[in-house]
């Protein structure tokens, strides 16, 4: 019994033993974790930047496309492409013949006018004339027999002459107030109907007729297509002989030696972009890399396009750079002054935590932090950091929280 006894203590044993010895360490391998190399670098305040670029063409500044403002046809172009113009200088010639002949037809009409609107007046104004000499004849006799009636009327009240004589005087003065009348009414009717009635027709023949030269006038000055300010040809784009209708492009003009680039920018960021602010332009046709500056933001979207117009100076652009070419413009849309931030590499994403990793004492320390938006490869850092804390750039990847490091390097002016 006893041996059995002592063979079951034995078998109880060894298992115990055999898992007691697997969970222990050699003395040897206690302690001997090895470091991780890594790179390091200090968190620093620093200004960052969000660019967009945007595709846009060159032009002259001022550039303008000179149309026709009637109809004709070419008689002669006067210019050529890159020659210098002033303002007012003719660039094309239509043909004049046929309306120099309305301005001739409309002239004469005019002066027919006139001439009938100065006759009228100088009939009517003797015509006023005569009758105000007549009102005042009939006035004076009016007058005079007036007062024979009244001396008349008191002799035959004394029966100093007869009711036959007596009525004689009294039908001369009768005769002699109507006629009075008459002239007077005759007189105010033509000074207050007829005059002013008939001078407005007139007039109005003559203001009928002044349009009409000043039509013709303005068509025979339509027939010369000038430019409309100071510049360099850029484009002729009419022909002798040609047949054109207004509207049609007939030239380009701008001034050469100050460029200007435009560009359409969404609405997204429009109201980051503001006049003054330096964008870089480059022109690849051009093999160029120039400095510009934004001098208009349209304040309305563009139907069409449903972006807003914007123009970039490229003053000082060179010879090489022609009106025409394609131009990239990249344009800061967003601005963060003075933020921590980070190779964007440093931040790792562990379950729903964003993690940095220190260096402190020899060994990895793990960091959460709060993160904003990544420009240009740097990562801005909300919450969590410091300024001159030291972080692993390299490396950072192999770490876990209290792993042993050692500093291999540090990373300069990144």
């Amino acid at each position: 019994m006893l041996r059995k006894g002592f063979a079951a203590l034995i078998f109880f044993l060894i298992p115990v033993m055999v898992v007691a010895g697997c969970g222990r360490k050699p003395p040897e391998a206690a302690d001997t974790q090895e470091s991780v190399p890594v790179k390091v670098d200090r968190v620093t305040a620093r200004d960052l930047a969000e660019y967009r670029i945007f595709p846009g063409t060159v032009e002259a500044a001022g550039q303008v496309t000179v149309t026709a403002k009637m109809s004709g046809r070419v008689e002669a172009v006067l210019v050529k492409a890159g020659e210098k113009v002033k303002a007012g200088q003719v660039l094309v010639r239509l043909e004049q013949q046929d309306v120099k002949s309305q301005v001739d037809q409309a002239k004469a009409g005019y002066e027919a006018a006139l001439a009938n609107y100065n006759k009228i007046n100088s009939q009517l104004e003797q015509e006023v004339q005569r009758l105000e000499s007549a009102l005042k004849q009939a006035e004076e006799n009016y007058k005079n027999t007036a007062q024979n009636y009244e001396r008349m009327s008191g002799l035959y009240q004394d029966g100093a002459i007869s009711k036959r004589e007596f009525e004689g005087i009294e039908l001369q003065y009768k005769i002699a107030k109507e006629q009075y009348e008459s002239a007077r009414v005759q007189l105010e009717m033509t000074k207050e109907k007829a005059v002013p009635g008939t001078v407005a027709a007139a007039k109005a023949q003559v203001e009928q007729a002044k349009a009409a030269l000043s039509a013709a006038q303005s068509a025979l000055e339509s027939t010369l297509i000038t430019a409309p300010i100071d510049g360099v040809v850029g484009a002729v784009d009419v022909k002798v002989g040609q047949l054109i209708t207004p509207g049609i492009p007939v030239a380009t003009l701008g001034n050469t030696g100050s460029m200007v680039v435009k560009i359409n920018v969404s609405e997204d960021v429009i109201n980051s972009v503001k006049t003054g602010q330096k964008v870089e332009v480059a022109i690849e046709a051009a093999g160029v890399n120039l400095e510009g500056t934004v001098t208009s933001v349209s304040p309305y979207k563009d139907a069409r396009t449903g972006t807003y117009p914007v123009e970039v100076n490229i003053s000082g652009a060179g010879e090489t750079v022609k009106p025409g070419m394609f131009a990239r413009v990249k344009l800061a849309v967003a601005t963060y002054p003075k933020v921590l931030a980070v190779p964007e590499e440093c931040v790792l994403t562990k379950g729903e935590d964003k993690i940095i990793y220190l260096v402190e004492g020899g060994k990895a320390k793990a960091v959460k932090v709060v993160t904003g938006p990544t420009v240009d490869g740097f990562t801005v850092i909300r919450e969590g950091l410091e300024e001159g804390l030291e972080i692993v750039v390299e490396g950072q990847e192999y770490l876990d929280d209290g792993a042993p490091v050692e500093v291999v390097g540090k990373e300069e002016g990144k």
